[in-house]
């Protein structure tokens, strides 16, 4: 039996009152199986932390990324114009090689777990999803994701123009090799589906029946900029949660991806239908995009999960940013008590647990559950100083930074620590991504 011990912490396990308390915490075979407030050594544990002055809460849960992309971070930035930014976007990735989408998703888990994120519902791409799935194997990382699917492409790139039957034989393909290989059960299957304007109906359809065959999650990206929206209306006619809504694909298992332009109709079809919402906030504070109605769902009761976006419009994967943007942005408009420390840290942990359907498994530290676990240490930073008597989930939201990740653990197993991810040599990566990225440029 392999014991980690995690000793003199605070902890947040985000169950019952939410209260931090002093305690001790032991994991036994990837799961929690004991939190007293003195574990002692006779135990036998084979690794002990030293959890003094750190909060150690459960893995953040993340909505939306696309891992494939993060070599192209910041590649658009320049380009102010919404329609010429996503024909370059495409230029680039329909060039991606598979060795290219491997390093990018390396890059971009590695990321992902020194801000403390344990799972991420990945938005999939075009091609070669099934390195993304080796990256997420290699590094012992929790991914859901799935092959996108795009049918309605005239205007894109060759290599991304594939036929809807072979779209499906690949995403099925993918789910099966996760059903058969998949031995720690870090790696779920999902369906991913861009939005009406770039799918038909037939996919769309397609896409829904496949997710409910399989019961897997089903993920639609909604159309981001207005130019998108007026065209969609104009090709199209009604909007387009009523077109969503018609064909059938809403519903407790569905996912849309950025609401900036949802009107309060279709927020409140979202909300009959029980379908769940992931907001970009960030990347659409860059972008100028307007701000969805998050705390309007919030409040509401439509489930929300935080998300990142592609990094080639969002930037950064740090999940610690992203709280305290959602914990302010909103305020001016909505006023002072909106997007609590409270609510935003429940939105990533025991939430989204919830929405994905996983709350038996993750979102909270309580004993039996699967041990996704982060320690943040606020004592090595000066700007979160002095902290006593200062209420946790207001320093985590507000003080708190990538640099105070301490140690994250998935399934029991410490993939950060020491400012290095587990099994990766990050240098290397680091110097294999920029090679990779003049490459790609001199190719495009």
């Amino acid at each position: 039996m392999n014991k980690l011990l995690i000793k003199n912490g605070t902890l947040l396990t985000m169950e019952g009152d939410r209260q931090p308390r002093k305690a001790d915490l032991l994991v036994a075979d990837g799961r929690i199986k004991r939190i007293d407030t003195a574990i002692d050594r006779g135990e036998r544990p084979d690794i002990t932390i030293d959890a003094s002055g750190m909060i150690v809460l459960p893995g953040l849960i993340f909505g939306h990324a696309r891992l494939g992309f993060s070599l192209l971070r910041g590649q658009t930035d320049q380009i102010l114009d919404d329609a010429e930014r996503e024909r370059m976007a495409l230029r680039l990735v329909g060039g991606l090689s598979p060795k290219q989408v491997r390093c990018s998703a390396e890059l971009g888990i590695c990321q992902s777990i020194r801000s403390g994120v344990t799972t991420l519902f990945e938005g999939g791409s075009m091609r070669h999803t099934d390195q993304i799935l080796q990256a997420a194997r290699t590094l012992g990382f929790r991914l859901i994701v799935g092959r996108m699917l795009a049918d309605r492409t005239p205007d894109w790139p060759d290599t991304l123009r594939i036929s809807l039957r072979e779209q499906m034989s690949d995403a099925q393909a993918l789910a099966r090799d996760i059903a058969s290989s998949d031995p720690n059960g870090l790696l779920r299957y999902a369906v991913s589906a861009t939005n009406p304007l770039f799918c038909t109906d037939e996919c769309l359809t397609q896409a829904k029946a496949f997710a409910d065959a399989g019961d897997y999650p089903l993920k639609i990206v909604l159309t981001t900029d207005k130019s998108q929206v007026e065209r969609m209306r104009r090709e199209s006619g009604p909007q387009e949660l009523a077109s969503l809504e018609t064909l059938g694909v809403l519903g407790e298992h569905t996912f849309l991806v950025n609401p900036s332009f949802v009107s309060e109709p279709e927020q409140n079809t979202i909300r009959k239908t029980g379908t769940r919402v992931v907001a970009n906030v960030t990347a659409d504070l860059k972008l100028g995009r307007p701000l969805s109605r998050l705390p309007e769902f919030v409040r509401k009761g439509t489930p929300v999960l935080p998300g990142f976006d592609s990094p080639l419009y969002g930037g950064r994967m740090d999940a610690l940013r992203e709280l305290a943007v959602l914990a302010t942005v909103f305020r001016p408009q909505y006023g002072p008590q909106t997007m609590t420390p409270e609510q935003v840290l429940s939105m990533v942990t025991v939430d989204a647990a919830k929405a994905l359907g996983m709350d038996d498994e993750l979102g909270t530290l309580e004993p039996g559950k699967q041990a996704d676990i982060v320690l943040v240490n606020l004592g090595r930073d000066i700007f979160a100083q002095p902290g006593a008597h200062t209420n946790a989930c207001c320093r985590l939201v507000y003080e708190a930074s990538t640099c105070n990740i301490a140690c994250t653990i998935i399934g029991g197993r410490i993939v950060y620590q020491g400012d290095h991810v587990t099994g990766c040599d990050e240098e290397a990566l680091v110097e294999q991504a920029n090679a990779e990225l003049v490459r790609i440029l001199e190719k495009t």
